[in-house]
């Protein structure tokens, strides 16, 4: 379900950049070669046909890839190898012409001279086939040039960048340990804090109840809430730095999951949650398209809806309504997880996607931290996407879309 090494790919990459780049020098090596050995050659064929038709006495002598006829006002002699249909174009306009010509016969065009001297003219023809043999040849033997350049080239590539990001490999890799061990080591000391801090509540709570209408009690009561709701988040942050970098180093086993009762079972256990912020809750069920199967790994996915249907449900109004819906079209599996809230601007969904990000003041600063960054990894290592677009009316419409599985 990896959606592979990113040292791995950008191995590839440089091996693919290396490959095309050559691929593409190669052939215009290739149509250069052509051009130029053209217009060599049919150089040196027109000098061929000129000297061999200026210098001709008769047609039994002709020189090697040539064919020499004499027309004369009673008949004409040809070179006996000559091709008849070609003798016969000779014969039928070679009287009319002078200089540089060429006769079509055969499905070819045959270049040609005609020299007009003594009372005849003499007609010098080029076997054009020479000409076609050696430029195929040529051709082929370039071709395969190209194409073993082209293999030796992407696989220098591929060594060179291996060696390349191999050091950035290794300090990805110290990175990710290091987050791991912070984020491992840090959850113990936070859950200590975040039950102290309740425990401080609680008394808190008590002592603001027994001096009833005291605005002091009542101010240490809202700080105290806030150092609990502060603690809370802070662990938050190191439960998803946790498990980021899990993410990045565990390669899980897939299995077939039902997208839309998972989407369901998360509508179910959120409900409370949203009913103490005021917020309806809704579970819109699967629409047309069938169950929303997909090949992936549960605990995964569900961490993905639940991040979505709990980052709507912050950013909700009081007495406002999230709707959950699952539908299942063209190949896809669909949740779409829709607020009513403060919205999002969808130019910057990709900046939302990085780690730690804010949006910006048109978007009501909608903080994800690292929930929509862990769904968006979540996401492509299944193969999806995730779309953001405005819900009508205000608010944003987060949409996560897996390949559906397929019978096989």
């Amino acid at each position: 379900m990896a959606d592979g090494d990113p040292l791995r790919r950008a191995s590839r990459s440089v091996a693919l950049r290396v490959g095309a780049t050559t691929a593409l020098v190669v052939l215009l090596a290739i149509v250069g070669t052509a051009v130029i050995f053209d217009r060599q050659q049919l150089g040196e064929i027109r000098g061929r046909t000129e000297t061999a038709a200026r210098t001709a006495d008769d047609v039994v002598d002709a020189p090697p890839g040539t064919w020499l006829v004499k027309l004369t006002e009673s008949g004409y002699e040809a070179t006996q190898s000559m091709p008849p249909d070609l003798e016969s174009q000779v014969v039928a306009a070679g009287a009319d012409v002078t200089g540089q010509t060429s006769f079509t016969a055969d499905g070819r065009s045959w270049p040609a001279w005609v020299d007009q001297r003594d009372g005849a003219s003499y007609v010098a023809v080029y076997d054009i086939r020479l000409h076609t043999g050696e430029e195929q040849r040529l051709l082929m033997a370039t071709i395969v040039a190209g194409v073993v350049g082209v293999l030796l080239a992407a696989l220098t590539g591929l060594l060179a960048g291996r060696r390349a990001v191999r050091p950035l490999g290794e300090a990805m890799e110290l990175q990710r340990q290091f987050v791991a061990d912070a984020s491992h080591e840090l959850r113990t000391p936070l859950a200590v804090i975040s039950t102290r801090a309740q425990m401080l509540r609680r008394h808190v709570a008590v002592d603001a109840a027994a001096a009833d209408g005291d605005p002091a009690a009542a101010r240490r009561l809202a700080e105290v809430d806030q150092l609990v709701h502060d603690t809370q988040a802070m662990a938050d942050v190191v439960s998803d730095l946790l498990l980021s970098a899990q993410l990045e180093h565990v390669d899980e086993v897939a299995e077939r999951v039902d997208l839309g009762a998972l989407a369901s079972e998360v509508v179910t256990s959120l409900m409370p949650y949203a009913a103490e912020r005021g917020v309806t809750l809704v579970d819109e069920g699967a629409g047309a398209g069938g169950a929303c199967v997909v090949d992936g790994v549960g605990p995964s996915l569900r961490r993905s809806v639940l991040a979505l249907v709990d980052n709507a449900i912050a950013h909700s109004d009081k007495d406002s309504r999230v709707e959950v819906r699952s539908t299942a079209v063209g190949g896809e599996a669909r949740v779409d997880v829709v607020d009513h809230g403060h919205g999002v601007d969808v130019e910057d969904v990709e900046r939302l996607s990085r780690r730690f990000s804010r949006g910006d003041g048109a978007s009501g600063g909608r903080r994800v931290g690292l929930g929509l960054a862990l769904v968006t990894q979540i996401v492509r290592s299944h193969g999806g996407r995730l779309e953001v677009a405005e819900t009508p009316g205000g608010g944003a419409t987060f949409s996560l879309l897996i390949p559906a599985a397929t019978d096989d």
